[in-house]
C-alpha cells in the first residue's frame, strides 16, 4: 500500500515549466498500458509554445501536485516484521490543465487532460488547488474530464476498461469514476458506437441530397454551421467558433482526414467527417515522442488498417427526415468497405439525442460508456 506526503503543488507558467507539466503529465497516463497517448507534437505545440489562439482565449492553466510516496507492508506477522519504505525523491501524483470557456453563461471551467493516481486525498488536493486557480479566474463551476477541447473528448470511460480506446476517444483507469464521484456530481452521459462492415451495402435509396468529398478545413469557415450542429448533441458545451473550430482540425489532422458533403442547390445540408482508427499505432509509438517513431507513424498512417472512425456528422434540422442522413451513412459504409476496414466507431454520442437513436435504427451497438461530472463552488 502506498500513502503520500509533503505535497507540492506546481503551475506551470512559461516555456520550461510547461514542458515540465507534459513530462509528470505523460508519466501519469504511462502506468496504464492501455492508454492511448495523444500525437505528442501536437500535444507539445498547445502546451508550451503558447501561441495557439484557441487556447490563449480560454486563460490556460496546468497544474500538478508533487509528493513522497510511502510504501507500508502489509501488517506484521511472527516471522514478518512491520516495516515502511520511503522514496527519496518526489513524484506527480496529479495532473490536469484548466480552460475557461468565456463564452459560457455559467462562468464555468473545463477540468482538461485529468490525470491522477489511485488516492481519494490525491483528487481532494487536486481539486482544492484547482478550486483556488477558479477563484482567481472569476469562475463558480467546474467540469470534465475532457480534452483540450470538450469537443474533442468529454467524459470519464465507465466499463469497457479492458479494451484499447478508439483514436480520440477518453480513457482512464477503472478506479478515477470513483474519486471522481465522491467529489463531484454526475451531468451527463455518452456512448460510443461500433458496427461491422457488411459484406454486401444495402441499397442506396433515394435521397434529396448530391454528395461530393468533403474538404475538412471547410468546417472551420464556410461550413462552420455544420460543424456547430453536430456539436451541439455532444453535451454541456457552446457550439465551436470559427478559432476552436481551426484548433479541433489541426488536432486531428495529425491523421489522414476524410469525409462526405451533401448538397441540395448547392447549398451545404450536411456531412460527415472520417478517419482511419491508427489508436493501435499510436499506442505502440509512445504517441510519437520519439523522432524515429514519429518517422515511423508517418508511413503507417498511409496503409490500411481494419478500423475507422466516424468522428462528427450532421444534418442541419430543417433538412432532417428526408433521407439524407441515410445517404451520407450508406456513403460512409460504402467508403469504410472500399478502405478495407472491417469495424467502424462512431461518436461518443450523447445519450438520448437524434445521433444516437439514428445510430440504433441503423444496427449500431453502444458501448463504451462516458460520464461527465461537474460541481458549483
Amino acid at each position: 500500500m502506498i500513502h503520500y506526503f509533503n505535497y507540492t503543488n506546481h503551475i506551470a507558467e512559461d516555456g520550461w515549466s510547461r514542458r515540465d507539466f507534459i513530462k509528470r503529465w505523460w508519466r501519469l497516463g504511462a502506468t496504464d498500458v492501455r492508454w492511448t497517448p495523444p500525437y505528442y507534437p501536437s500535444l507539445r505545440h498547445a502546451l508550451v509554445s503558447a501561441r495557439d489562439s484557441y487556447l490563449a482565449e480560454r486563460s490556460l492553466r496546468l497544474l500538478y501536485i508533487e509528493a513522497l510516496p510511502r510504501r507500508v507492508a502489509n501488517r506484521a506477522t511472527a516471522d514478518r516484521p512491520d516495516f515502511t519504505t520511503t522514496a527519496w525523491m518526489e513524484e506527480a501524483v496529479a495532473a490536469t490543465v484548466i480552460l475557461f470557456d468565456r463564452r459560457r453563461r455559467d462562468n464555468s471551467a473545463y477540468l482538461s487532460l485529468l490525470q491522477c493516481v489511485n488516492d481519494s486525498e490525491v483528487m481532494e488536493r487536486l481539486l482544492g488547488v484547482v478550486m483556488e486557480q477558479l477563484w482567481k479566474m472569476g469562475c463558480e463551476r467546474i467540469s470534465g474530464p475532457t480534452g483540450l477541447s470538450p469537443h474533442l473528448q468529454a467524459g470519464a470511460l465507465q466499463d469497457y476498461f479492458h479494451v484499447t480506446p478508439p483514436l480520440h476517444t477518453p480513457y482512464n483507469p477503472p478506479y478515477l469514476p470513483e474519486l471522481l464521484e465522491s467529489n463531484l456530481q454526475p451531468l451527463t452521459q455518452s456512448r460510443l458506437f461500433s458496427i461491422p462492415i457488411p459484406p454486401h451495402l444495402p441499397e442506396a435509396g433515394h435521397g434529396v441530397a448530391t454528395l461530393e468529398p468533403l474538404t475538412p478545413a471547410r468546417l472551420s469557415g464556410d461550413l462552420l454551421p455544420l460543424l456547430a450542429t453536430a456539436c451541439t448533441a455532444h453535451g454541456d458545451f457552446p457550439p465551436p467558433d470559427a478559432v476552436e473550430a481551426a484548433f479541433l482540425l489541426r488536432w486531428l489532422a495529425a491523421w489522414p482526414l476524410s469525409g462526405w458533403l451533401a448538397q441540395v442547390d448547392d447549398k451545404p445540408v450536411g456531412f460527415v467527417l472520417l478517419q482511419p482508427d491508427l489508436a493501435g499505432s499510436v499506442q505502440r509509438a509512445h504517441g510519437g515522442r520519439n523522432p524515429l517513431w514519429r518517422l515511423w507513424l508517418t508511413w503507417r498512417s498511409q496503409r490500411p488498417v481494419r478500423a475507422g472512425r466516424l468522428l462528427y456528422g450532421a444534418v442541419l434540422p430543417a433538412w432532417r427526415n428526408q433521407g439524407i442522413g441515410r445517404q451520407l451513412w450508406r456513403k460512409t459504409l460504402d467508403t469504410a468497405q472500399q478502405a478495407g476496414w472491417q469495424t467502424l466507431t462512431i461518436g461518443p454520442v450523447t445519450d438520448a439525442t437524434p445521433g444516437a437513436a439514428f445510430l440504433g435504427k441503423q444496427g449500431a451497438q453502444a458501448q463504451q460508456k462516458y460520464r461527465l461530472y461537474s460541481s458549483e463552488w
